[in-house]
Order: structure tokens, then sequence, then C-alpha cells
């Protein structure tokens, strides 16, 4: 019956919201990813999801396989994102004089070939400011060549698709965390990795700030590059909080980055249905980043394509029978709510025949109330019957550790005592614990480190045992 409800609300809530489809496509070495994309009344779920595989240069060659995908999807005249990996691409940082600020978007079309290889008649590109001073603006560029995106281009405009936006792998794939994982901070890192290969993107309010990548790396130099590029955006005075992570990089280990204290999330914290996981489709995050642009979700709203070639996005609208179906849905609503001020009334009735017994209930509920605070305390005594002699075991360990030992944390169980700290020689202190004659089975809970001052800290554990019940 569960499943049947389901089923049902879901069909109707898609055919309310009929004309919420997009679509995403990341275009990469290995071929073209789409990730088909519908909103509906319970939220965000991925309806298709197809890797059409190409060698490099036969672009053209998917044309057959892509018009029959999306006739199969019932897709045609569909918004599509396109997201395209940043080895085919440029991005660079850039410094105008403050004085352009004015006419920023012109001064930016003319001063391109200083910094990128080609000119702007050659790129479709985009900015984002990043700062100013008050000499200078400060800006990073995004650009992708032009010969090559309108092969791209004509690709999806013979599947009849409509692209709606252009865009890099790093913003894409932002957008793709920063809508479907609430409550990002303002500052935070983008960590792509693949097999011995990684993208570090800084993201700051509403802008990518930095990226720096690496490739065929083995596992060590990875990790120590992935530091080094996080060690150099702390040295700017940014001060990111988490670090959003995805990739098929299965090599990397995370726990090396651990010093940094970054809260890191991964997209399998997405409650989004039908997003699989990384290591089965590597290419699905970035081309989910294209298709929320269709669903009006793109807070890095970066869009190399120029405003004229951008197909317009429709959020949906209501035939006749959409508007029927829903006013319908209304009065459901408008006869549940009749029924709820029903009862409502009824529950006023019955509070106002418990308000005449009201006082008797209140002094019932004081004698309880009495008798549970006694339990209480009765229970408390009982405890502290049963506890060790807390202030006895710290003074005897005072008296034990040596001068050149200190303790971090002590914690005290009925049977067990467990403390950490660091000293010049911690495995003297296990001998020192046993010959105490309150402790047995002392042992060490965890590796010994020894830090950059030559003092080792550990983790002891042990047993109590012939312990007088404290007072």
């Amino acid at each position: 019956m569960a499943l049947n409800l389901n089923h049902w609300w879901d069909t109707l809530s898609s055919f309310l919201l009929a004309g919420t489809d997009s679509l995403g496509a990341y275009l990469d070495r290995s071929g073209l990813t789409l990730v088909h994309l519908q909103k509906s009344f319970s939220g965000l779920a991925v309806q298709n999801l197809r890797h059409l595989p190409v060698e490099p240069g036969k672009l053209e060659d998917l044309a057959p396989a892509l018009k029959e995908l999306i006739a199969a999807w019932r897709l045609e005249s569909c918004p599509v994102g396109l997201v395209v990996s940043r080895e085919f691409g440029f991005l660079r940082r850039a410094s105008l004089p403050r004085a352009a600020a004015e006419n920023l978007s012109q001064v930016v079309d003319y001063e391109l070939d200083r910094f990128l290889p080609l000119p702007a008649e050659k790129l479709y590109f985009d900015y984002q400011v990043l700062g100013a001073t008050e000499t200078e603006i400060h800006l990073i560029l995004l650009a992708l060549p032009r010969e090559f995106i309108e092969k791209c281009l004509n690709l999806f405009t013979g599947a009849t698709l409509r692209v709606m936006s252009l865009e890099l792998a790093p913003t894409a794939a932002a957008n793709a965390f920063a809508t479907l994982r609430a409550k990002l901070p303002p500052s935070w890192l983008l960590l792509h990795l693949e097999p011995g290969a990684f993208e570090l993107a800084h993201i700051q309010g509403l802008a990518l700030r930095s990226l720096s990548h690496g490739r065929n790396l083995p596992p060590r130099e990875l990790i120590r590059k992935v530091k080094a590029g996080i060690t150099a955006i702390l040295e700017e005075g940014q001060e990111p909080k988490a670090l959003c992570l995805y990739g098929a990089g299965a090599e990397f280990d995370v726990g090396a980055l651990s010093a940094f204290e970054l809260e890191v999330i991964y997209p399998s914290h997405f409650s989004l249905k039908g997003l699989p996981p990384e290591t089965e489709q590597p290419g699905a995050l970035p081309a989910m980043g294209g298709a929320v642009r269709g669903m009006g979700k793109a807070p890095l709203k970066v869009n190399l394509l120029p405003v004229a070639e951008r197909a317009a996005v429709s959020l949906g609208g209501f035939t006749f029978t959409k508007v029927a179906l829903s006013c319908f849905l209304a009065l459901c609503l408008i006869w549940g709510i009749s029924a709820l001020i029903h009862k409502r009334v009824l529950l006023y009735q019955v509070n106002s025949q418990i308000e005449k017994t009201a006082p008797q209930a209140l002094q019932v509920e004081k004698q309880l109330e009495e008798s549970r605070r006694l339990a209480k305390q009765i229970e408390s005594l009982g405890k502290i019957g049963q506890s060790p002699d807390k202030l006895r075991i710290l003074k005897d360990l005072t008296q034990l550790i040596p001068e050149n030992t200190w303790l971090f944390n002590l914690k005290l169980s009925k049977q067990t005592l467990d403390i950490s700290g660091m000293s010049k020689s911690a495995s003297e202190m296990i001998p020192l614990l046993e010959k105490s004659g309150f402790l047995e089975k002392t042992g060490f809970a965890s590796p010994i480190v020894s830090d950059a001052s030559k003092f080792e800290h550990f983790k002891i554990k042990a047993e109590l045992k012939n312990l007088e019940p404290g007072s």
C-alpha cells in the first residue's frame, strides 16, 4: 500500500511540475556524461544518467547516440547546461587598473589576449571580481576555445537540445555542492580526485578564487601537493572551514589532511535520489552542477556563453488541467483543515472539563514529583557507594608520575582508568603504574607518537583492582 501511495505521489507531482526537467552534460577526454534532473513536490531527483564514450577529436560521432537517447528520455527541446573539463580551457588570475571599473566588461574584452593565449573573438569567456585595492581590480578569468565549443553546441542543437549555460568543471561541481548540501561556510575548498591527479579549488562567497592541479603523481606526492595547495590558501589569509571531496581517487588518504581541521563533505551526504557514487560514474557530479541551472539554482553565476546565445529557461507553466487538479488538491486541503478545526473544538470541550478537576490533579502531581525526587536521591547515593575513591586514585597517580611527564586527560569509570599525556619516556609509565597496587592489565591504548620537541604522546588503559567504595 505504501509503495502504491509513493508511486501515485511521484506521478502526480511530476505531472503538476512538468516542464521542470533539466539536463546537464559534462565533456572530458573519455566522452560525454549526461544527467537528467527532475523537480517534483518531493524535491530534486536524478531520473536518468548515461556516459557516452568517444575518442578524442571525434565528437561528431556521438550525434546518432545522443539523438536516440534524448528521444528515449523524452527531453526534446530541454535546456542543457554544458560543462567542460578544465583540461580543455583556461583559468587565470588577472589585475586591471582601478579606473577600468566603470567599463569593466569592455576592458576585459580588450585586454584578454594579455592574459590568455587567444584573443577574445576566439574564446568563450567570463570573469569574476575577486576584490579591489586603491589602484587595482583583481579578477579570475575563465575561458574555452570557441572553435572546439561550437562543435559541442552543434552536437546539442542537432539533438533538439537548447544550451543555456557553458562553464568549466570546477564551478559546476561547486554549484552542485552549494545547491545540494545546505549551509556550507562562506569559505570552503573543492577537491576533485582522480587516480594520480587532483584539482583543488577555493570557493569564497559566490566566487571561485583559485585553482591548483597536478597529474601523474604517485600517492605520497599527490598528498604532498594537495597539502601544499591548502597551505598556500591559508597563507593568503583565507580560512576555509570545509573540504568538499569528489572523484575516484581511491588511493588518497583523507586522514592526512586532519591537521587543517576541515569538515569533509562527500556527494554521498546529499539527500538526492538516483545520484550514483563517484566510483561508478566519475563525471556525474559536474554534469549535475550543469543541470541545477535549469532549476534556477546556481550560486556561482559564472557563464561563459554570451547572453545572446543562451537558451531561455522556463521553470514550469500550468495548463488548464494542472490548474483544475491544483484546485482539487486545494479543496482537499480545506476539507482537511475543517476536520482539524472540528477536532480542536472537541478538544476545547474536553479541556474545560479537565480544568474543573485541576486542583486535585495538581496535588497528586506534587506528590508524584516529591516521590521522584526522593527516588533520584536514593539512586545517586547508591551510585556514590559503588564508585571508586577518585580523589585517592588521583593523589596516588600524582605521586607515581615522574617529573618529566604530564597528563592531559584522565577518565575513571567503575572498573577502568584511561589516561593520556606526554613524557620524555612513555615506556617507563607501564612498570610504574603496575607497581601502584591498584591497577592491573596496564597497557598502551594506541601507538606512541613523538612531537617536534621529542616528547612522546601516549594513551594508557588499565583496570582497577581491590578498591574500596568511595565515601
